[in-house]
């Protein structure tokens, strides 16, 4: 820990920056160059949506594993040798003559980000103390932001002048400089050796169950059909509990008792795989709802769209802030209710008009950033020392489940959307109810917040830390 070195923490901080916008902007840019990498290759939008879909399976599957190895042996290697793994992903990708090529280039890039993922948030946790931790997270947060917003923008800007490939290569030289700066730069960590066992049996198993649950998503929303996806999701649901009764059995499983036996980092990850599942849940609709149901154009909805990213790095700042000098209970209970009402203005309004969708996105954007930065503080400053990789890394899964989830609840709902037989009452009722179940979720969570307050005001008196005035 440097926590005495206030340039240092700050300058890892950035270097920890340069790796959450790599991965934000090529997200962004990848699903900009789909179609034409699909054009080139002569493939179906189903066959070059494996490109995406390959990358995420890789981290689902692996988080947990490189989560709980960077808790055994130094972080810092493992950290930094992912901006080199993503790196040689990206290169090979530029390189490569066909879809197998791109794709087995993917899985590479997709060791390389989980690599970073998994360790980032504990990055910040030993670098920072717990008075800045918010702070750092919600920067943290407003850089994610950015690169939600830009990539797309700049994926667009440079295929007009420059070919696909290109796309992947502006990642080479940043990753290769965040390498060789966190070789540097970044304090190192105690290495358990093999004093630690490693639960391959526990990690196989969830990450079959996760993988399935992102294949039902997947089959769900490209298809449109429910047999196959409820099969899968039946699947996964009971591996889940066969996951569950396994880790009852053992010591050392790859889901720490010891660490869930934190009611705040419990209470925390329950809170955020509901608030993802809403958010996914809710965004699919509206995208399909702005351009067939109102006849906007692409543009208008992808300005529309906006509203929610900008608004949330806007509010994060403030929402770290506030933790670190009030608490975190504040921001993390008022942005579950801002996202809670932003559901109601499509399941109640009279109409759902633009003007409906406006609020929601904008209402949505402000409780998100007042809620993460601040949740994700609170589970990582909960979370002991030995176990912080494996926290932020479970952290990391818990996000994916949850929009995975959000995306199987939307199909379920509404997922004949788009088709010219299914619109008018019948689909406008169904997107009401979803969103009914979306804000119960989110006023789940900020019931939630308000019975992990208690945890929270006993930490503050730990870290005489200032309450804000609340009865």
């Amino acid at each position: 820990m440097i926590y005495g070195n206030t340039a240092k923490k700050w300058s890892i901080l950035h270097i920890i920056n340069m790796g959450t916008l790599m991965s934000t902007l090529d997200v962004g840019i990848v699903n900009v160059s789909l179609p034409t990498i699909a054009g080139q290759f002569s493939s179906s939008l189903a066959q070059v949506q494996w490109i995406t879909t390959t990358y995420l399976l890789t981290m689902v599957a692996l988080l947990p594993i490189i989560g709980k190895l960077s808790d055994i042996w130094d972080r810092r290697k493992i950290y930094s040798y992912g901006f080199l793994v993503f790196s040689i992903g990206s290169l090979c990708i530029t390189l490569s003559q066909g879809m197998v090529g791109i794709l087995f280039s993917r899985c590479i890039q997709g060791v390389g980000a989980t690599m970073i993922m998994a360790n980032s948030q504990a990055m910040v946790r030993q670098v920072f103390p717990d008075h800045e931790r918010g702070r750092a997270l919600g920067i943290n947060a407003m850089v994610i932001s950015l690169g939600t917003l830009s990539g797309p923008a700049i994926g667009g800007l440079l295929l007009e002048f420059v070919s696909w490939p290109w796309l992947f290569l502006i990642n080479v030289p940043i990753g290769l400089a965040a390498f060789l700066l966190g070789r540097s730069w970044f304090p190192s960590s105690m290495n358990r050796g093999s004093n630690i066992k490693l639960d391959i049996a526990g990690s196989s198993l969830l990450a079959s169950a996760a993988c399935l649950l992102m294949f039902a998503a997947e089959v769900s929303r490209r298809e449109g059909g429910f047999t196959p996806a409820i099969l899968m999701a039946g699947l996964s649901i009971a591996l889940f509990v066969v996951l569950w009764l396994y880790q009852r059995r053992i010591a050392h499983g790859i889901l720490d008792r010891e660490l869930f036996r934190h009611r705040k980092i419990l209470l925390g990850n329950i809170s955020s795989f509901l608030i993802n599942m809403a958010q996914a849940a809710s965004m699919i609709p509206i995208i399909f709802y702005l351009q067939n149901e109102l006849g906007l154009s692409t543009s208008v909805t992808g300005g529309l769209l906006i509203l929610n990213p900008l608004l949330m790095g806007m509010v994060s700042p403030f929402a770290g802030w506030f933790r670190d000098k009030y608490g975190g209970f504040f921001p993390i209970t008022l942005g579950a209710l801002f996202c809670a009402v932003s559901m109601l203005f499509v399941a109640f309004f009279h109409q759902i008009s633009a003007f409906a969708i406006i609020l929601h996105l904008s209402f949505f954007g402000i409780g998100m950033g007042l809620f993460h930065a601040t949740n994700n503080a609170e589970i990582m400053s909960s979370a002991p020392e030995s176990t912080i990789s494996l926290a932020g890394s479970l952290l990391a899964l818990i996000r994916y489940l949850g929009q995975m989830s959000g995306i199987g609840l939307a199909t379920v709902l509404v997922g004949s959307m788009g088709l010219h037989n299914e619109i008018g009452t019948v689909m406008n009722i169904n997107m009401r109810f979803l969103f009914l179940i979306c804000f119960l979720c989110c006023f789940g969570v900020s019931l939630i917040g308000w019975f992990r307050r208690k945890q929270i005001l006993m930490r503050d008196k730990k870290t005489n830390t200032v309450n804000f005035p609340i009865k």
